[in-house]
């Protein structure tokens, strides 16, 4: 027979009759045992009745005979601090009701979250309580928000092949090989030929919390289509820019320009010094001397031979630059400037300036080199090239193989140069700001002059001039603050980016200066990278 009876209604789990009557069990630790080889294993001891059935009383007919009662599970939601997670605490059941998938949607509504929630997650969540011992507790994410979709910038998607692109696919012969002076007939278009499409922004995807609030996406920049000279928007979609004449297309960042072009086998003494405004495309060499200025592309197939080349737009020189030897720091008789891209193949004792990026496939040799963004010396992706001796005037970013070279040649680089500016610009405004507020003092100096003048309207007059100056400083002092944390921006960015990356060796006699900082290196290192972090030059290997 059995010592104890349920309420299925409350739960509760009583002794049919007080131990001091009945005179069993003995002791608490004896009925403990009793509850724990019974039915009621699992339910949850109600240890303070149990502590009195057994203490010495004189009226104990009033104490409780409950020892036991059944608990159901239990769930609590907590949600993260960005109200972007939450996560559900289950205690399971003690002798009571499972928790159901009703019960804990439920409880997710009542701790004000909507969206986000997992069926999946909530199900394999819940269904943990069947593997559980009785009154523990466990914990899963049940419900994300999701974070706003940024929208995408427009996009300038080029319909027509340009000279650059022709000289990066020349003609294959027979035999499967390519003929790099072969480059097949000089891509041009016709008035109408659809150049560039540009495909709209697109505004995002708004996120939510779990709470239900709508997180606003970001939407892209909506760029416009840049006719440039000799082309126009077609009148029927102005998504698409067509050629308004013909001409070489060459192309811009946000649009294209059709330019004409002047095409020569060799420049040399026969054809004389060229300046054209428009693309030159010269199949040959351009030879010791000679000199190219263009507005458009200059593409050369060939060779440069101690000549000087000056672009408004790119550069592409498929074999190589070479200057004369230098003595005592003489000037370079091979020179070449864009004010785009520069690509060559390889270069010796040559001053090249880009105001972009500048490509040279092979190497460097005793070169003067500066570009506005990269210097990569080596093909893309992981640039094996090297570069030995000359100066590395200025670069964002440098990518080679090899810098230096075994016996320990001079090879100098500068990298983030532009600090200096960025530097110097910061000093000025420091000034500017010191100059601002020594004129601020001094007009509330005149105000507290001004408020003592007797006659009323000539001391309104003195107010009113003092107020209008007052107007103007604060607004120069806000617009100082602007610059100030504009230019604070720019140098933190310029160093955060500013970098060397070498992919195979870098020997001694490197000295390499990036921003203020400057190091020399006597030794051989193997691949890593060299940045500025906290002010100083450090290596990652």
């Amino acid at each position: 027979m059995s010592l104890f009876i349920h309420n299925p209604v409350t739960g509760f789990v009583s002794l049919l009759e007080h131990p001091k009557n009945s005179g069993f069990p003995v002791t608490s630790s004896q009925l403990i045992e009793l509850i724990e080889q019974s039915p009621f294993a699992d339910f949850a001891i109600v240890s303070a009745n149990i502590g009195k059935l057994f203490s010495p009383s004189k009226n104990y007919q009033d104490d409780s005979l409950i020892v036991t009662r059944a608990l159901d599970a239990s769930v609590f939601i907590q949600v993260d601090e960005k109200n972007m997670v939450a996560e559900a605490t289950l205690t399971t059941a003690k002798g009571g009701a499972l928790m159901s998938i009703d019960k804990a949607r439920e409880a997710l509504v009542d701790a004000g979250v909507l969206h986000g929630i997992s069926t999946r997650a909530l199900d394999n969540f819940l269904g943990q309580q069947f593997d559980k011992p009785a009154g523990v507790s466990y914990r899963a994410i049940v419900a994300h928000g999701r974070r706003p979709k940024e929208g995408s910038d427009a996009k300038f998607v080029r319909l027509c092949a340009t000279a650059q692109d022709r000289v990066l696919s020349p003609q294959a012969k027979e035999g499967g090989k390519v003929d790099m002076r072969n480059l097949g007939a000089i891509i041009t278009v016709k008035p109408g030929t659809p150049l560039m499409q540009r495909v709209a922004a697109t505004p995002g995807e708004d996120g939510y919390t779990v709470f239900g609030d709508v997180l606003p996406a970001i939407p892209g920049k909506d760029l416009p289509l840049q006719p440039f000279e000799g082309t126009k928007l077609d009148p029927t979609n102005p998504n698409v820019l067509i050629a308004d004449c013909k001409g070489v297309p060459v192309a811009l960042p946000r649009g294209m320009r059709v330019d004409d072009v002047l095409c020569f086998d060799n420049v040399d003494i026969g054809t004389g010094h060229v300046d054209f405004d428009g693309s030159v495309i010269i199949s040959g060499d351009i030879k010791d001397g000679m000199h190219v200025r263009a507005s458009g592309d200059i593409t050369v197939l060939g060779f440069v031979e101690s000549g000087q080349i000056e672009s408004a737009s790119a550069v592409t020189i498929m074999l190589g630059a070479i200057g004369r030897k230098r003595e005592n720091d003489e000037a370079f008789t091979c020179k070449i400037k864009a004010a785009r891209t520069i690509s060559i193949g390889y270069a010796q004792y040559c001053h090249i300036h880009s105001e972009q990026d500048l490509f040279i496939e092979r190497q460097a040799l005793h070169c003067d080199l500066s570009a506005r963004r990269l210097i990569r010396v080596g093909k893309a992706n992981n640039p094996r090239g090297k570069i030995i001796g000359g100066n590395i005037l200025d670069a964002m970013r440098i990518e080679t193989g090899e810098l230096g070279a075994p016996s320990g040649t001079k090879t100098r680089v500068f990298i983030a140069q532009y600090w200096h500016d960025l530097r110097q610009k910061q000093l000025q405004i420091a000034d500017f700001e010191k100059l601002l507020a020594t004129k601020s003092a001094a007009l509330k100096q005149a105000r507290k002059k001004a408020v003592k003048i007797p006659a009323p309207a000539k001391r309104q007059l003195f107010l009113d001039k003092i107020s209008a100056s007052e107007q103007q400083i604060n607004i120069r002092i806000a617009n100082t603050k602007r610059k100030k944390h504009l230019v604070k921006q720019k140098i933190a960015q310029l160093l955060a980016t500013s970098r060397l990356k070498i992919n195979e060796l870098m020997h001694p006699g490197v000295e390499l200066k990036i921003a203020k900082d400057s190091k020399h290196f006597s030794r051989i290192y193997p691949p890593h990278l060299v940045k500025m972090s906290e002010g100083k030059i450090t290596q990652s290997f």
